[in-house]
């Protein structure tokens, strides 16, 4: 049972995988939430959200834009679960849902204005030239922003790391270092007062 929660975190899939996705989108809203806080949208600007889950982020930013908000996930129950989630959107041609990995895209060079990924790094393989494909389909001027319920000093994360395979945790100054390592000009960090949310935004 533990096996099979562990891959469940990792890659959503079968009948739990959207038990798992449906947890994750209230577990992770706090974290959502001080994000958002922390960001700012122009009207125009067209976001993509990696790791997109069961795509409750991506219902945020469609309120937030005019232009195109796309969703990335490889794991086919999330890329389900996101299609269901933001189905209006997606028939009015301003949102689509990409099967794919992120250490691959199937995008063109500089096609985002804005890219996230929430509670997501932890398992991305590489994680500087991971880092150098999302700043490759990130507009000049462009930004990428992290979301993490953990900065590196979470009482949790021993445990974490023990028992879900495949996880890295990182502190706000280790993914300061890779996203410049990357490509990226500047990068700004924002914790959450009392709390470990952690919010890292790099510009292009």
């Amino acid at each position: 049972m533990e096996k099979n929660k562990i891959t469940q975190c990792m890659k959503p899939h079968g009948e739990e995988g959207i038990q798992t996705i449906k947890n994750m989108n209230q577990n992770h809203k706090e974290i959502s939430d001080f994000a958002f806080e922390n960001i700012a949208i122009g009207e125009n600007d067209s976001i993509l959200d990696i790791g997109c889950g069961g795509g409750v982020n991506i219902e945020k930013f469609l309120k937030l834009t005019q232009s195109k908000v796309y969703g990335l996930d490889y794991s086919q129950i999330s890329v389900n679960e996101s299609i269901k989630q933001n189905k209006e959107a997606i028939n009015q041609g301003r949102c689509k849902i990409i099967y794919a990995n992120v250490a691959d895209m199937p995008i063109e060079d500089e096609s985002f204005d804005f890219v996230s990924a929430f509670e997501t790094v932890y398992f991305w393989p590489d994680i500087t030239e991971t880092f150098k494909e999302v700043w490759r389909i990130v507009k000049k001027d462009g930004q990428f922003m992290i979301a993490l319920g953990t900065d590196g000093n979470h009482p949790d994360d021993e445990l974490w790391l023990s028992t879900v395979e495949g996880m890295h945790v990182y502190t706000k100054e280790q993914l300061e270092s890779y996203l410049f390592n990357a490509g990226f000009s500047s990068v700004r960090s924002y914790k959450k007062e009392n709390d470990y949310i952690l919010v890292v935004i790099a510009k292009k």
